[in-house]
């Protein structure tokens, strides 16, 4: 029976010496130090459970736990084998071999377990702090601030963070003093098994600690199996341990967090952070090695131990995720960023830096030198230069201005959305979203959910990848390494690669980068073994996926290339055969492109958006010099290339004017990309030929040299690129007009905003209304998502038709009719012939100040999702959150799948209220997604495996 503490502060429960084994008394003390008759049981019950790790401080412990303010109901004695039931028979107290056996013999009455671990010295209120701060915030787990026995003034640990791969980082300085600095009750990725509190029924559900990991490990899996329950897990500083400093390193503290990752998270998930879990411990271990560490061997073993104990993975993984009610996103609000391995291996490598700074110089200053001077090393330093220096505005986010808006803030949002969620540009559309979406959601979730992370991450790796492919396409051709850097450049930052910019074609600049290496793959040599051909066919299969999510239109450019190639270089078998494995490696890309590709309209796709190259006459007049220079005086194989590039622009040149033809934006950049790929190709080229002194001389030499002036004069454009840093994308020009609603507003992020003005003054697509363009944007500032507008659906008609009434005088109050559709500001970008009309309305209230004609509503309820009682449900991404009761009407596209109870109200949706109000996934969609990334995977291992059989 278990007892409140008293009023005084005196041990509620006292232990007493009889024949040397502690008893626990049933009595309380009174104020006058007398004991009371037995009290009733109150509803909070506690057993604890000590586990041995030293039998011989079991005592010290249990001894500690009698002091306690808030008595147990009983203490158990859990492990040990043999040593342990023999400290428990002296102690007189039950034992039990482990902690899944205790959990199920629990009866129903107890509320709570305290696993504590022998050698642990609680303070007398440290178990009254673990129950009372654990249900004043509802938590299934908490943990105690673990200080050091020896120094208590030292802390140990405040709670547990991990980094996505579940590895441990408390966050602590080696020998961090208390100082209160973190004494409050916070939400953790998890708490230390040395102290910690657990609900019963929570830790019958969860079937207990995992008997086959490490302390470390088995504390992380246990508590992120609770958190994907539904529990939360705290830690409670009130409740001070003293304990022993343990090392929670070692291989099956990593095999652990292994096990622990596979079990909780989900397969989209598990599909990027294996591989890049394997990839960061193989790298670890390498570093190691120079670093006086042998952890290789630990790497390995983790691995094996996993694949030995896979079937038993697979069933914990079933029984953890079979009654989840939170996602990944639950797990990583606590995770720390980045990999806490890599970081241990930086602090390391410092440590041992400084160690030999001061002494005996190791480091020959000649033979480093000389490394660095080496073609290669200069080649990759200024490439990386260069890309980081294009790039290094958009680690801040992508701008707002035409169809380059910021990325959605939740990875997850993304990808539900992509697989058949809900689109949620203008009014919203079950209209699947842009292949983009699938990869930059990936990405982003790879980079812990920071989306200008991603951002910045995502132009890194492509312009990298571009100037990197370039090199690696023109070597196909014995094209050096400076000609293939330079090639590289103006691939990326060129004429070409400018204009796409300047149209903010983000999806396309970034599949320039690909580009390369979708052609590259297909003419390297082919191999002899026939597991090597497979794999040829499968990178050849997943890099033209890559491409084709990036940018659709560019799905059947590398063929292309390779068909010209072959033309041109009709004597090559390997030619044709390079066309065979580029049309194989598009055959496999296209079911890729699932679920977008089942649902799109593509005539409609193609023809979206009005675009017209018209290249400046000094870049026109630049390359053809280059080219014809190129083609006369280089050796036959180099004139073949530069021809090759030649035709290349040509026909990219065509789509990139291809207007007249019905085609549109898409078509038109992905023409550009083409033109940029040529205009590599020939640049390339022309550097090479002038230095190839044997073969190039006299009269030829004087025609290679003004081809090479064409082409620098192509290529010292990149500065204009390097100089804003944002990857060629304009300045942000909506930012500024859009700002200040969530600045002067809290709950801007409820509304929408309506846009008018020029169409190319306006985000992404506009539609057309009296002459003048409009379109509806979310406050306070749109994501990348919204830039493209569905087909119009429901409200997008009905606020049509109201704006045309407008503007017939019809309406007189406009703020309250377009409060219904939750749109509260009024922003003109330009000029336009109906702010007059809206000047005149009664609700409407002009904004002084402003760069921009702009009104807000007088409406009582400008919200996108308000109750029939005036409860608002707050946006968050494609869903809404909020509390009330009775029904919410949801200012989207009316859809069924909008929640429980649906209605079609006019054009909107009547739902019952919910905590949460989100769009029901389309299940075909989201099945196609997933075979879309198996598929991928697939393909991804099987090219590595082909290539390690070569």
């Amino acid at each position: 029976m278990e007892q409140r503490p008293s009023e005084t502060g005196a041990p509620d429960a006292a232990a007493e010496q009889n024949d040397g084994k502690i008893v626990f008394a049933r009595e309380s003390l009174q104020n006058d130090g007398s004991m009371s008759a037995p009290a009733e049981a109150p509803p909070t019950t506690v057993v604890v459970a000590v586990v041995v790790t030293d039998a011989t401080a079991v005592a010290r412990t249990v001894e500690a736990i009698g002091r306690q303010v808030y008595a147990a109901a009983s203490v158990v004695v859990v492990g040990g084998d043999r040593l342990g039931r023999k400290a428990a028979d002296d102690l007189g107290l039950d034992w039990v071999s482990n902690r899944s056996s205790l959990i199920a013999t629990l009866d129903p009455t107890i509320s709570y377990i305290w696993f504590i671990d022998s050698g642990a010295i609680p303070r007398p209120d440290a178990l009254a702090a673990l129950v009372d701060e654990g249900e004043r915030v509802h938590a299934g787990i908490a943990g105690s601030k673990l200080l050091s026995l020896a120094d208590r003034s030292r802390l140990l640990s405040v709670g547990v963070a991990t980094d996505v791969f579940d590895t441990p980082y408390t966050g602590l300085d080696e020998g961090e003093i208390d100082a209160g600095q973190y004494d409050v009750v916070r939400d953790v990725a998890a708490v230390d098994s040395a102290s910690m509190l657990i609900r019963r029924d929570l830790a019958r559900g969860l079937g207990g600690l995992d008997p086959l990991l490490p302390p470390g490990a088995a504390a992380i899996d246990l508590c992120q199996r609770a958190r994907v329950r539904g529990g939360r897990v705290v830690i409670v500083p009130s409740s001070e341990v003293a304990v022993s400093a343990t090392d929670r390193s070692g291989w099956r503290e990593d095999a652990g967090a292994i096990r622990a990752m596979l079990k909780v998270y989900s397969l989209v998930t598990l599909l990027w952070a294996v591989p890049l879990r394997f990839v960061v411990g193989l790298f670890s271990g390498i570093a190691n090695l120079f670093l006086g560490r042998l952890t290789l061997v630990d790497w390995l073993r983790a691995w094996a131990w996993n694949l030995a104990h896979l079937p038993s993975t697979i069933t914990g993984r079933w029984e953890a995720r079979r009654h989840r009610a939170a996602g990944d996103a639950e797990l990583f609000r606590y995770q720390a960023r980045g990999s806490a391995t890599l970081r241990a291996v930086g602090e390391l490598t410092g440590e041992r830096l400084r160690d030999r700074l001061p002494g005996e110089d190791q480091l020959s200053l000649i033979e480093l030198g000389r490394e660095l001077r080496q073609p290669a090393i200069v080649v990759g330093a200024v490439g990386l230069v260069f890309v980081l220096a294009a790039t290094r505005r958009l680690w801040d986010g992508l701008p707002s201005v035409g169809f380059s808006l910021p990325l959605p803030e939740s990875a997850a949002d993304m990808l539900g959305s992509y697989a058949g969620g809900w689109n949620p540009a203008g009014m919203g559309s079950v209209e699947p979203l842009h292949p983009f979406f699938a990869v930059a959601g990936v990405v982003q979730r790879v980079l812990f959910d920071n989306p200008n992370l991603a951002a910045g991450g995502l132009f890194a790796a492509a312009f990298l990848s571009g100037v990197w492919g370039t090199t690696r396409l023109l070597r196909t051709w014995n094209i050096d390494a400076a000609p293939g850097l330079l090639a590289g450049l103006t691939l990326m930052a060129g004429p070409a690669a400018q204009a796409i910019g300047a149209g903010t074609g983000v999806e396309t600049l970034l599949a320039v980068g690909v580009l390369p290496w979708a052609v590259r793959i297909p003419l390297s040599r082919f191999p002899v073994r026939w597991m090597g051909r497979i794999g040829k066919v499968a990178a050849a299969g997943w890099v033209s996926g890559l491409l084709g999510l990036l940018a659709p239109p560019l799905l059947v450019a590398p063929l292309v290339v390779l068909v010209v190639h072959a033309l041109i270089a009709p004597r090559q078998l390997s030619g044709w055969r390079s066309v065979a494995v580029g049309a194989l490696g598009a055959g496999l890309a296209v079911p890729l492109l699932f679920p977008w590709l089942g649902a799109v309209d593509l005539d409609q796709f193609l023809g979206e958006g009005t675009a017209f190259w018209e290249p400046g006459w000094i870049l026109v007049v630049a390359f053809t010099a280059a080219l014809v220079a190129t083609v006369v005086a280089a050796p036959s194989r180099l004139a073949q290339i530069a021809g090759l590039g030649g035709v290349v622009t040509g026909l990219g040149a065509v789509a990139a004017r291809s207007f007249d033809w019905g085609l549109g934006r898409d078509v038109h950049h992905a023409g550009l990309a083409l033109v940029a790929l040529g205009s590599a190709m020939v640049v390339g080229a022309a550097y090479e030929t002038i230095t190839q002194i044997d073969l190039v001389s006299g009269w030829r030499r004087a025609v290679a040299g003004l081809g090479v002036l064409g082409a620098a004069a192509m290529t010292v454009t990149v500065v204009v690129v390097v100089l804003p840093g944002r990857g060629g994308l304009p300045g942000d020009t909506l930012e500024q007009a859009v700002s200040f609603t969530g600045v002067a507003f809290e709950d801007a992020a409820e509304s929408r905003i309506l846009l008018v003005g020029p169409a190319e003054a306006l985000p992404g697509e506009s539609r057309m209304l009296r002459g003048t363009s409009f379109r509806v944007i979310s406050a306070p500032e749109p994501r990348l998502w919204e830039a493209r507008l569905p087909e119009e659906g429901p409200a997008d008609l009905a606020l049509a038709a109201d704006l045309d009434d407008l503007i017939d005088g019809e309406i007189s109050r406009a703020g309250e009719q377009l409060a219904t559709y939750g749109i509260r500001w009024v922003i003109f970008l330009g000029e336009s012939p109906l702010d007059a009309v809206f000047a005149g309305q009664l609700d409407l209230v002009p904004l002084q100040g402003l760069r921009t004609i702009t009104f807000v509503s007088e409406a009582e309820f400008p919200f996108r999702a308000v109750s029939d009682r005036g409860d608002v449900w707050a946006h968050d991404g494609i869903r809404y959150v909020g509390g009330g009761s009775g029904s919410v009407f949801v200012a989207e596209s009316a859809n069924s799948r909008w929640g429980t109870g649906w209605q079609q109200q006019a054009w909107g949706s009547r739902v019952e209220a919910a905590p949460i109000i989100e769009f029901e996934p389309i299940e075909s969609r989201r099945n196609e997604a997933l075979g879309a990334a198996g598929l991928f995977a697939a393909l991804v291992i099987v090219s590595w495996i082909g290539r390690r059989r070569r």
